[in-house]
């Protein structure tokens, strides 16, 4: 087994340590031969961690099959006195290989007692409004402008794997002849070592790589960190509002969803949502209390409807009770914000009027907003970064 170890110059651009001390974080990948850890092979762990002064990467490389638990164990015995482990996908696929090995080998090893972040959980909710194609974590790296030596895939790398494996023992019979001359000219490198070094440089890049993506996680944040109001005002027939965040976004984003745009960028996000001008219902709960009077078009209080000609009204049915408010009025998508007005009764979409008080009333206005982010964040969205 090889072990690699050596400094990096890198940063994690987002704080984790908020509720981790940094030398207690640690960045990790697995680099397999297949996604089934009963028929393939782990041949590549690679961590990078905080040793109190700088970033250090670690790699353990197996050179042959059979080294597999070694290579296990010492991943595990290294890990064991960090609080928080991050990967990308690792819920996914590393963290239950890993397990799964680990019941195939007999070994006393899990991640029980260590904290996980999963990079691409946590965006995964909003992944929609970054506009992907895909959501590997390189696409990632593509978004955040992050380059990479390392030009091949994870799974062309199996193949270099195996070939790897081969040459090596073909080189290493060769070297055990006693007549073996070495033609290796001065300086130059073996195939086996070139192929070795590819399957290094993919895995350091993939775990640099998600040292500096960690920024994306900023964007998770625009729908659940606090945020203070800077703007809420009726322009152009539209309702804008611009918010103010205590971070800020590497890359700006901007996206809608047919009736809400909304463009994020620096410490700043705006959100223009169309508006409806003209005449809605209000809808009382309590039918059964109400007449609908067909000539107005409208419910009254049975207290009232007694001073009504029997002939000028009839009980109200769920359907017909309601008033109606002509305003200007923008939509929310669950009943957060009362009154709410609809345009029928089995309308799901509901509207709320936006007026003086509305816009200076900071705790409803501050309830709508969040209300529209979560729905964005879970609603089809189109997306140009």
């Amino acid at each position: 087994m090889i072990t690699r170890r050596f400094p990096v110059d890198l940063s994690i651009g987002y704080p984790l340590a908020g509720k981790f001390n940094t030398d207690r974080i640690v960045f990790f990948d697995i680099e397999t031969t297949g996604f089934i850890a009963d028929t393939s092979f782990l041949y590549l762990i690679g961590c990078i961690y905080y040793d109190g002064t700088s970033m250090q990467m670690i790699q353990w490389f197996s050179e042959d099959i059979r080294e597999e638990a070694l290579l296990i164990s010492s991943f595990f015995e290294f890990i064991k006195d960090y609080e928080l482990i991050v990967h990308y996908n690792g819920s996914g696929f590393d963290i239950p290989y890993l397990a799964r090995k680990c019941e195939l080998f007999g070994l006393d090893y899990s991640f029980k007692d260590i904290q996980s972040l999963d990079i691409y959980k946590r965006i995964s909710p909003i992944k929609k409004i970054f506009g992907l194609k895909s959501y590997k974590q390189k696409s990632i790296e593509s978004f955040l402008n992050i380059d990479r030596k390392d030009t091949f895939s994870g799974g062309e790398l199996i193949t270099v794997y195996q070939s790897y494996l081969g040459k090596k023992r073909l080189e290493n019979l060769k070297k055990s002849r006693p007549d073996s001359i070495d033609t290796m000219a001065a300086g130059s490198i073996s195939e086996p070592d070139e192929m070795l070094d590819a399957l290094l440089q993919h895995n350091e890049d993939d775990i640099k790589g998600l040292v500096r993506i960690t920024p994306i996680l900023f964007y998770a944040d625009l729908f659940e960190k606090p945020f203070q109001i800077a703007q809420a005002a009726i322009d152009g027939g539209r309702l804008v509002i611009r918010l103010e965040y205590d971070f800020c976004l590497p890359v700006r984003i901007s996206f809608d969803t047919g009736t809400i745009f909304m463009n994020a960028y620096d410490n700043t996000v705006q959100i223009c949502i169309n508006t409806y001008e003209g005449e809605l219902k209000y809808f009382y709960d309590n039918y059964r209390d109400y007449y609908y009077l067909p000539d107005e078009d409208r419910a009254i209080h049975k207290s009232l409807a007694i001073y009504v000609d029997k002939d000028h009204r009839v009980k109200a049915k769920p359907s017909t009770c309601y008033t109606k408010r002509y305003g200007l009025f923008v939509p929310q998508y669950l009943p957060v914000i009362a009154p709410c007005f609809k345009q029928e009764y089995s309308d799901k979409l509901t509207f709320v009027e936006v007026h003086a008080d509305f816009l200076l009333q900071e705790d409803n206005l501050r309830s709508y907003i969040q209300h529209i982010l979560r729905y964005i964040s879970a609603s089809r969205l189109s997306s140009s970064s």
